[in-house]
């Protein structure tokens, strides 16, 4: 299926798409575009659907070589607690870092990798490093994520006293005697989680710092995250006026209809008032949209792949009006995304904003195309490819987005259990590509 949205589109007509995503335009003849070589990632492991829930203090992991080698290091201190019982503390450290990373697999698994120890070897089950280990473990596996908040924002003194506790306790552990040691090391693996958890928040803060320092600085993202959080009040204040307009319309056509005028002058008076209702009736749409813009059920409608990209459109055409067009296509337009669909539509925007910035030189002269939007289903995941293609056929590089809306959308798209990147195809330019959990699965 496809939807053509042209080009040269004003209030009205996005008006009109927020009303109706299935309204739609004669498709433009376009090179045919072979998916068949679309980006194939490795395949990920679908988000829980307790993991979408979280505090700004707990990180979503990047699934992939990182969480694993934590948990492979953690066993391997484990076993090594039973020559070694002070081991235990640094293996503390990695569990709660799987805390922070949401991690309770990796973690389940590693404790169940400590029973297992503590069963078939006799020597594990007298070394207070390995029933530590499997405890710290089997905690980071079980604990709940909420209370993060709380203990990685207690004052700073609480830290430097639990770096000194940890410090003296793996001393003790190191050369004192075996029941004061083995106390130590229990001691130890507490304060150790503790900081492994700060580690791990502070490093992830750390790299969202450093990624929001632009060309333009951290003030420029600063204005336009404070310019989301004001839009709110600032759209209730535009409804006002925008009512009263309406109203006064309304009263203006009702006294027409009695006034006693010449038929030209009455044609040409309903063509305006028809005029100022459609454009009043477009821009209460347009803050409509506005409004409900990533809330999920805050639209009617189905909650499918194809509405949440076609309000992505409806609210990205002001970027991008008079010489670029938006083609959705694709075999998934239909699938319903009911718990994601507000994810989908902000992911969509992202990648439009990014799509649209190919349509212009170095020198910031225009150039004419579309973007292309497929959806496909996989057997894991809900996948949009976005190419841009310039009116005579050529492909054009996606540009990406500042380091710090990126970063901030690739954590959206990771909480929604898939993912947001701009990758290249080999031989031809680069491409955006979205991944979203299924929901049936």
């Amino acid at each position: 299926m496809k939807d053509q949205l042209g080009e040269g589109e004003g209030p009205a007509d996005v008006a009109e798409l927020a009303r109706d995503p299935s309204a739609s335009k004669p498709a433009l003849a376009l090179p045919a575009h072979d998916w068949s070589g679309a980006i194939e990632l490795t395949p990920e492991r679908p988000r829980r659907r307790d993991e979408s829930a979280g505090d700004d203090t707990v990180i979503s992991g990047r699934n992939g070589y990182f969480p694993l080698a934590i948990t492979l290091s953690a066993i391997a201190l484990g076993f090594a607690a039973i020559a070694a019982p002070a081991a235990a503390v640094i293996a503390a450290a990695g569990a709660g870092a799987l805390v922070i990373m949401r991690e309770r697999v990796m973690a389940l698994l590693a404790s169940a990798a400590m029973v297992a120890l503590l069963v078939a070897v006799p020597a594990a089950r007298s070394s207070a490093g390995c029933w530590s280990s499997m405890v710290t473990l089997a905690a980071a596996g079980t604990v709940s994520t909420h209370c993060a908040p709380a203990l990685l924002r207690l004052p700073h003194w609480i830290w430097s006293l639990a770096t000194v506790l940890g410090a003296a306790s793996l001393c003790v552990a190191f050369i004192g005697p075996p029941v004061p040691a083995a106390v130590a090391t229990l001691s130890g693996s507490v304060c150790a989680g503790f900081i492994g958890a700060g580690l791990a928040r502070y490093l992830a803060m750390a790299d969202a710092r450093i990624l929001a320092w632009g060309e333009d600085g951290v003030m420029a993202v600063t204005r336009d995250l404070l310019l989301g959080r004001i839009t709110g009040g600032m759209l209730h204040d535009l409804a006002q006026p925008l009512n009263v307009i309406s109203m006064a319309n309304g009263n203006l056509g009702y006294i027409l209809e009695h006034l006693d005028i010449d038929p030209e002058s009455r044609r040409q008076l309903i063509e305006r008032i028809e005029r100022i209702s459609t454009h009043t009736e477009g821009a209460a749409d347009i803050l409509a949209l506005f409004r409900g813009l990533g809330r999920d059920g805050a639209h009617g409608g189905p909650q499918n792949v194809r509405s949440a990209l076609t309000r992505a459109v409806a609210a990205t055409r002001s970027n991008v009006r008079h010489h670029v067009s938006v083609q959705i296509e694709g075999g998934a337009l239909d699938y319903l995304v009911p718990g994601r669909n507000a994810t989908l539509e902000l992911l969509g925007v992202a990648a439009l904003l990014s799509a649209f910035r190919a349509f212009a030189d170095d020198r910031g002269r225009k150039i004419k195309g579309t973007v292309m939007l497929h959806a496909a289903v996989s057997p894991a995941h809900v996948v949009i490819n976005v190419h841009c293609v310039s009116e005579l056929g050529q492909q054009l590089p996606c540009k990406p987005l500042d380091n710090a809306t990126r970063w901030l959308v690739e954590q959206v798209a990771r909480q929604a259990g898939g993912d947001f990147q701009c990758v290249p195809r080999s031989g031809q330019p680069t491409q955006l590509v979205i991944r979203m959990a299924r929901d049936d699965i």
